[in-house]
């Protein structure tokens, strides 16, 4: 799987393709980063929620789901909210499951 980010042939980094199997495969490769980071994110998400329950807290902090819904939303406008919310739903996990 090709990184995406060392090969930018655009100016906003997006590459350009001269084939629809090419496009496809390079929509494939990052598909699968996108799912491998947010693996990553899902797992760092649990071991914060762990670590927050250790020192009593809650296990979902509000005011922090509302500034990462903030971020998505500037910079993919009302369908960034949805990404975010699915992101967030994601990582919460099972209470009371690690």
């Amino acid at each position: 799987m090709e990184n995406l980010v060392d090969r930018p042939d655009t100016a906003d980094g997006t590459p350009t393709i001269s084939t629809i199997a090419e496009g496809r495969q390079l929509i494939d490769d990052i598909d699968a980063q996108v799912r491998a980071l947010l693996a990553s994110r899902r797992d760092l998400s649990g071991q914060i929620q762990a670590l927050r329950a250790v020192e009593g807290g809650p296990r979902i902090e509000h005011a922090r789901e509302n500034e990462i819904i903030a971020s998505w939303a500037d910079q993919l406008g009302p369908r960034g909210v949805e990404i975010a919310m699915a992101v967030l739903t994601l990582c919460r996990g099972v209470p009371g499951q690690a």
